[in-house]
Parts: structure tokens; sequence; C-alpha cells
């Protein structure tokens, strides 16, 4: 049964909990023999899903990690070989600076209308297209003006290709609003 629409009013709505982050992010790789998990805390200890603690990274690659996602309450980003793709809370973007987002993909979707399932499903997908990585090339541009992502004071949209260099024989691609992965 998937859980309601959620108005998060002025809490963080990324703010998971080990439960939800287990069941909706960490068992869509159960079958991934690619797959290492590595769940960690906010000081990088090695924590169990099932405790108290709060999980603050989780790896993808075990002790590698170079693939992996941290959470942060009002933004969650996704680290692939040293790139990082933000995930903002928008009730926050505004806040935002160039400095902040320079040289980082941003995602422009919302999430403030969706539940905790469709995100960590969201991220899940997207973590899927980065499994066996070897190199990853980022093509950003500017997204001009009349376009349909909002504006904010202090940083520009941006649009991102990212072509993955792996050893998948059958291409694919995915996008996901103003980001588009090639693997």
């Amino acid at each position: 049964m998937q859980e309601e629409k959620i108005n998060y009013g002025s809490e963080l709505c990324m703010q998971f909990s080990n439960e939800e982050l287990y069941k909706y992010l960490i068992t869509k790789f159960d079958t991934n023999r690619d797959v290492i998990i590595k769940t960690l805390s906010e000081d990088d200890q090695e924590v169990e899903i099932t405790s108290n603690i709060p999980i603050q990274f989780i790896c993808f690659d075990g002790d590698k990690q170079d693939l992996f996602i941290s959470f942060n309450g009002n933004q969650t980003s996704i680290f692939v070989k040293d790139e990082e793709l933000m995930f903002i809370d928008e009730s926050t973007k505004g806040s935002y600076t160039t400095s902040d987002t320079f040289g980082n993909v941003v995602y422009e979707g919302t999430f403030r209308n969706i539940t905790h399932e469709e995100m960590l499903t969201l991220f899940a997908e997207i973590i899927t297209c980065f499994i066996g990585a070897i190199e990853v090339e980022i093509i950003e541009k500017e997204v001009p003006s009349d376009k349909q992502y909002k504006k904010y004071d202090y940083y520009k949209s941006h649009s991102y290709e990212i072509n993955l260099k792996n050893n998948n024989l059958d291409r694919k691609k995915k996008v996901f609003e103003n980001i588009t992965i090639n693997y």
C-alpha cells in the first residue's frame, strides 16, 4: 500500500528513517550482485539498518565509496566518481548560491508533493544507472530563461547530460527532469 501524499509544512521533506531507507532504497538492490551495501552514520561509522542511529550515507560499492548517497534533510546528494548530483528541497533552493552548486549537477524536479517512497524510488533508479561506472562525463547547458525550470535568485538552472563509460554492451538512456543519463 502506497503512503498518502504528505504536506511537509516547514519540516524537512528528505528526513528519512532507517526503515524507509531499507524498505524503499536498499531492497531495490537485493538481487544485484554488483552492489555491496554499506550504511554509515554521520561520523562515518558503520551502522546496522535496524539501529536507532540515523543513517547518513549508503555506499553501493562497499569500501570503495565511488558510488554513495548522502542524506541531509533538505538535500540528498548522490556521488559517483567524485561527481555530485544534488537533490534540493525546493523550499530551501532559493538560499543556494552559484558557489554551492558550481560544478555539481542540480536536479530541478520537486519533492514537496511526493512521498518518501517516491523520492527513494527515484534515487534508486538514478543510482542503478551508475552501477559499474568507470568514468563519468558531465555536459552542462544553461537553460534559457523562458524554459520550464524556476529561476532562483542566486543560481541559474541547467540541463545536464551525463555520459558513463562502463562495461555495459547494451547502452541505455534515462531522463530525470533536467538530467539525461547515458549508460
